[in-house]
């Protein structure tokens, strides 16, 4: 959009027809909201061709929407050139805002991370125009603080009002992102753009000091790695399947774990689901002609594939490697580190409950036996489905452990304006009784990440614990349904058109001391806990004695 100013008390949105032609357009007003909204037909030549009677026929939509209140206008329109005509037809007085203070845009975008920077000379010279992408930015974002050039345009990605974003913004007036939406979400998006614009409080310089940059790394992160997860191009597709020689099985039942725990041995993971696993390494080194290289290591040689292509795991990861992120807030991807701002160092004592584990063995931690019918119950799974079965609040508490679950336990609550889903990670003790050894928070804080890729996805959530479900039937062993049934779960889904979801992530290891957490169990606790703030903001909330 374009950003305006305007003293003007009325508007002349009749004046649309001097700038389109109203033969070949329309026009439709919302004189109560201001809303001017003109979709104008555009036949133009073809460059392949000199025949005049082939052309194309595209349709142009131009937008206008001004806050009285606010005394601002904005221009939405498919044909850029076009937007100062429209502006100066409809209004008598404007001034396009134009300056550096359209950065600010950018504020209040947690994670923000910049993926270009563009750069112009103040006062001329041989250089006219530079562009950083990519791992170049830093450099860009040091030559932007020096007196001698101007921001011309920044475009990043990242986190606001626990959705994930993209925002660009040019000092020429331009602010886009990218997105598909209503136009009620474009006039709120256009707002609240405004009101940070207009904030002299926000400084530009504070913003991009804050940002996320990505560093080019010859050797593996001085930190421990506890949270691992498949690339995000494997989740969005339900068509992947893993498969050796002799056998294959669907990506939803696979996990990746690390296999290593300590802030200097070499970065190992593992791919499983029961039957299949291959161990690899992933070795940063700028020997490397890509700066890194995932290798196998030991088990099975597994295939990843899409029915119409296939690739050993170890190659794709090559060319899609997995994120690794470490107790110090830091994630690596192949060889880009990127280094997060850390805010808090103790994990808040009002998001730490305990719970009585008397008559359970802390080092069992699934419920389930070779006798499906039978379910041990002095397991960690048992107590936590019998604590949410026992308030009578929930329509579905599912049993989702095994590998390639999305949590130990989910369960949902359906309330009168929203969807709640709440995610149980259970993890056993190292100990037989509590304590405080950090090695118990590890794996099931990178858990409690990894379940928030779902938060976007919730219809591609329930799909996944109804196949789940029909996957565990055809064994056959016992439902995973403590609450609930198939039928619940389709209901819910046809109410999400019209409910808000909420989630909740819950850490359960009761073998944690809730008095003698350690400042080394905080640094984990804290990772966890801002990348699902920071993310989609959601609160993680550790269940321990």
């Amino acid at each position: 959009m374009f950003m305006y100013h305007t003293g003007d008390k009325t508007w002349n949105w009749e004046n649309w027809d001097t700038v389109f032609n109203p033969e070949h357009s329309h026009c439709c007003v919302n004189q109560k909201t201001k809303i001017l909204i003109v979709t104008e037909r555009d036949i133009s030549s073809v460059d392949w061709t000199t025949s005049k009677d082939i052309v194309d026929l595209t349709w142009q939509l131009h937008i206008l929407y001004w806050n009285e209140k606010k005394k601002v206008f904005f221009i939405n329109t498919t044909d850029k050139g076009i937007a100062d005509r429209f502006a100066t037809a409809v209004f008598s007085t404007k001034k396009r805002k134009a300056d550096e203070d359209l950065f600010r845009c950018l504020s209040g975008v947690n994670r923000l991370k910049l993926a270009t920077v563009g750069l112009k000379p103040k006062y001329g010279g041989h250089i006219r125009y530079q562009m950083y992408a990519g791992i170049d930015v830093e450099a860009g974002l040091t030559e932007a603080q020096k007196a001698n050039v101007r921001k011309s345009n920044l475009f990043g990605v990242g986190y606001e009002d626990g959705k994930d974003i993209s925002i660009g913004c040019s000092y020429k007036g331009t602010v886009w992102a990218k997105w598909v939406e209503t136009l009620d979400y474009w006039i709120e998006w256009c707002n609240k753009v405004a009101d940070k614009v207009h904030d002299n409080s926000i400084s530009v310089e504070e913003i991009l000091k804050g940002a996320l940059i990505q560093t080019v790394v010859t050797s593996r992160p001085n930190a421990v790695p506890y949270g691992i997860d498949f690339p995000i191009e494997l989740y969005l597709s339900s068509s992947y399947y893993m498969k050796t020689e002799i056998l294959d099985d669907s990506l939803l039942n696979f996990d990746i774990t690390l296999t290593v725990e300590d802030d200097s041995s070499p970065l190992t993971f593992s791919v499983s689901n029961g039957q299949m696993s291959e161990e690899f390494t992933l070795e940063v080194s700028d020997k490397h002609s890509d700066g890194f290289v995932v290798t196998h290591k030991s088990g099975d040689l597994i295939f990843v594939s899409d029915r119409k292509k296939e690739l050993y795991l170890a190659e794709y990861f090559r060319e899609n490697p997995p994120e690794i992120r470490f107790c110090n807030q830091s994630s690596l991807d192949g060889n880009l580190l990127t280094r997060a701002k850390v805010h808090e160092t103790q994990f808040s004592k009002d998001n730490i409950n305990t719970l009585n584990w008397d008559g359970v063995d802390l080092k069992k931690e699934s419920q389930w036996q070779k006798d499906a019918d039978v379910k041990a119950d002095d397991s960690i799974q048992y107590k936590v489905i019998s604590m949410l079965n026992s308030t009578d609040k929930y329509a579905v508490i599912f049993d989702d452990d095994s590998r390639g679950e999305i949590a130990d336990v989910v369960a949902i609550i359906e309330e009168p304006t929203a969807i709640r889903f709440e995610l149980y990670h259970c993890k056993f003790s190292g100990g037989g009784q509590a304590g405080f050894r950090v090695k118990d928070l590890y794996e099931v804080c990178g858990q409690a990440e990894k379940c928030v890729n779902w938060y976007p996805r919730i219809d591609k959530l329930i799909d996944r614990l109804i196949e789940r479900e029909s996957k565990r039937l055809s064994k056959p062993q016992g439902t995973r349904f403590e609450v609930g049934d198939g039928k619940t779960l389709q209901s819910l889904k046809k109410k999400l058109k019209f409910f808000r979801p909420e989630f909740n992530v819950y850490i359960v290891q009761p073998g944690v001391d809730s008095k003698r957490i350690t400042q080394s169990m905080h640094d984990v606790l804290c990772s966890a806990s801002s990348y699902l703030q920071e993310t989609y903001a959601i609160k993680l909330q550790l269940i321990c004695s």
